[in-house]
């Protein structure tokens, strides 16, 4: 495995305040908050997605016109809007103590106003006493998976958006927490990576048997995994404290050398994203600077201009429209 030391930083962003936009009165200028409580971020179909611990989800649209809906009683914990489809898969909770609950939602049909709920089903199966750590869906909206904390994945096979056209199932059972999952798909074969805080595999989908081979005996932390797109070959991306690492479903790529504990990792437009906290900064305070690092892989032409929503600490990236949603 080959290590690369090339990385560069660069001075990427210019910090600039988002204000509100103007009103029908032609007020506007105040800066642009969003609600409080917000706990998860996705983005796609040209709007950040946001949900938060009142049970609501929120869409913000390059316009900048916040809108939102109850979707659960409590809160909402996980969030993944498709790219290809107007389908929203969210998990959260209705109960406090209750197996939290999936919830598919059409947002091109609506009920009472607000997007379709066309499918809701328990998250964890048999009430397993352990708690969702990751989730993702397949574009073709015929695969699901979804990671716990205990190091199972579950995989929910056939038409997503509805009960009768799919089987649920244990795919994968482990010791260490499941902190990444991502669906590949290469001509007619899927593949599904899985990374804990020990390891990473690779499932072959497209066979009977599921079967599924060992890439590396080290993982990585909760949201410090990634895929690229099709331009660098749907590589799965691993960040570790030291180096990032490159996948192929059957074997471990190039590695690039990078210290420093790693937060975030997000793929965007032939660039990485990485959320890095520094180590010389303050664990009480941290700044914008402190915390983001950004690297180019692959040139592309045009640079992309980015928005950052920044509070106290980083829990996600969205990533859409304008650019990038932190939160």
């Amino acid at each position: 495995m080959a290590a690369y030391l090339q990385w560069r930083r660069f001075v990427f962003f210019d910090r600039e305040m988002v204000k509100e936009p103007p009103g029908p009165e032609g007020a506007g200028g105040k800066p642009f908050a969003l609600p409080p409580g917000i706990t998860v971020c996705d983005s796609g179909r040209g709007s950040l997605v946001f949900g938060d611990m009142e049970g609501r989800i929120w869409f913000l649209p390059r316009s900048l016109q916040l809108s939102g809906f109850q979707a659960y009683k409590l809160r909402v914990t996980h969030l993944y809007q498709l790219k290809q489809h107007s389908i929203l898969v969210s998990v959260g909770e209705d109960e406090e103590g209750i197996n939290p609950l999936v919830k598919v939602w059409n947002l091109e049909k609506r009920d009472g106003g607000n997007p379709l709920c066309t499918r809701i089903f328990p998250a964890i199966p048999g009430n397993k006493p352990t708690v969702v750590s990751c989730l993702t869906v397949h574009e073709n909206l015929n695969f699901m998976a979804i990671g716990f904390a205990d190091g199972s994945v579950v995989l929910t096979k056939g038409d997503i958006t509805r009960d009768r056209h799919s089987k649920t199932q244990i795919l994968h059972e482990g010791s260490y927490p499941v902190t990444g999952l991502a669906f590949r798909q290469s001509g007619k074969t899927t593949h599904l990576f899985v990374v804990t805080t020990e390891n990473i595999q690779s499932y072959l989908l497209s066979v009977k048997d599921y079967s599924h081979l060992e890439l590396d005996t080290h993982g990585c932390g909760l949201r410090c995994s990634s895929l690229s797109d099709p331009s660098q070959d749907l590589q799965f991306i691993v960040a570790g404290n030291e180096c990032v690492y490159l996948y192929q479903p059957d074997e471990r790529g190039p590695c690039f050398a990078f210290e420093g504990q790693k937060l975030i990792v997000h793929w965007y437009r032939g660039y990485l994203i990485i959320v890095s906290k520094d180590r010389k900064t303050s664990p009480k305070y941290v700044s914008l600077e402190q915390l983001i690092f950004f690297f180019l892989i692959v040139s592309v032409s045009g640079f992309p201009s980015f928005f950052f929503f920044f509070f106290l600490r980083v829990v996600r990236v969205g990533v859409g429209w304008l650019g990038c949603g932190w939160t």
